[in-house]
């Protein structure tokens, strides 16, 4: 049985951040080992100067900007990577000003913040894009005039973060989160493929994150988990399945690791729910599509930005060795982390693992593979 420690949640600890901030309680001593979302969002909320710059971290860009507009007489300007002052912006922008925000948008893309009391009550929001907009209006209610009413447009994505929000308003402030669910994924993925026995420690499956629904998946592709007092151990069974369709609308964090593994047990795999992808750190729908291509697996039943079907009965391993990249992006660097179980590969910019597993190559490459 092989000992893995995870990080912690990135996206509860980043809720926790704010709320801190929000409520004016001691924010927790600054960890090296955070992950790169979590020293971004530790460095908005303590930053003294006007330019804050979040890099390539979209919760700390919405987020800020929502809690910068609500910190009366504090004035900021909120920043980021080219690719992300790029991504949808503009329904939680609408929904601010509406309650009064004064935010302007400079023609780099950055956005001009003079913060004042916001009036709360009925707003509009559209989650269509992202749910961490009507979980930014959620986040800043005590420093609105009055309670905040959240009237939803169109169909809302990846709901259980906003019920997460939620509870992390309604409970005691406690540090650190649990580990990281999305995270975990990767090596249940990995004791599926390998048949190596993995304990995950930190986790439980009472947990705020919506992401623990990979569990619920057990029979889809083999494995099993039982909980302990240190965390979650995982285990393989056997599977019939050979054909698995899952929706990613609530969970699109598990799409990538979800797709490698499918690839390696070789079934047939259509993943629908993936309207976000288009819109994160890189054209995910995109990206798996090129990354299926360079792999010689057929794409069917393709509704951009929506949903797609392979069939990797029939895919063998390449002796030859791939140059892949992860464009950038952790999730792409994790889906060939997976991929490489089997396929040889090497991938350009690994590094970007760092935005919420820093430790992820040390502990992936440090365990010997046993794999024939």
């Amino acid at each position: 049985m092989i000992k893995i420690s995870l990080p912690i949640s990135k996206s509860i600890a980043n809720r926790y951040l704010v709320r801190c901030a929000i409520l004016n309680e001691k924010l927790p001593d600054f960890d090296e080992n955070w992950s790169d979302d979590i020293k971004s969002m530790y460095n908005l909320l303590t930053s003294k100067n006007e330019l804050i710059n979040v890099g390539a971290t979209g919760t700390a860009f919405r987020f800020g900007i929502a809690f910068w507009s609500a910190k009366k007489g504090v004035n900021k300007i909120i920043t980021g990577d080219d690719s992300l002052i790029k991504r949808p912006i503009d329904p939680l922008i609408n929904s601010l000003r509406e309650m009064g925000a004064d935010i302007k948008k400079m023609d780099n893309g950055s956005f001009k913040i003079s913060g004042k009391k916001l009036s709360g009550g009925e707003v509009r929001v559209d989650s269509s894009f992202s749910s961490q907009f009507e979980s930014a209006l959620i986040l800043i209610e005590p420093l609105l005039s009055s309670r905040l009413m959240v009237s939803r447009k169109g169909f809302t994505v990846s709901y259980p973060y906003i019920e997460m929000t939620r509870l992390i308003c309604k409970s005691p402030l406690r540090w650190p989160p649990e580990s990281d669910w999305s995270n975990a994924w990767l090596w249940i993925c990995r004791s599926t493929i390998t048949k190596q026995e993995f304990l995950l420690e930190g986790l439980n499956k009472k947990t705020l994150q919506g992401d623990s629904i990979c569990m619920k998946w057990s029979n889809f592709f083999g494995f099993e988990v039982q909980e302990n007092k240190l965390g979650i151990q995982v285990n393989q069974k056997p599977s019939k399945y050979k054909e698995v369709k899952i929706d990613f609308l609530l969970c699109p964090d598990l799409v990538q690791v979800s797709i490698a593994m499918a690839i390696l047990l070789k079934i047939k795999f259509s993943c629908s729910g993936l309207q976000t992808l288009a819109h994160k750190e890189t054209n995910r729908f995109e990206a798996l599509i090129n990354a299926l291509k360079i792999l010689e697996i057929e794409v069917f039943d393709l509704e951009v930005n929506e949903s797609f079907s392979f069939d990797a009965s029939n895919w063998a391993p390449n002796k030859e060795t791939f140059r892949v990249s992860s464009l950038g992006d952790h999730r792409m660097a994790f889906f060939w982390a997976i991929i490489g179980l089997k396929q040889p590969i090497r991938i350009d910019y690994p590094e970007t693992v760092s935005k919420s597993y820093p430790s992820f190559w040390n502990q992936w490459d440090g365990i010997v593979n046993r794999l024939n």
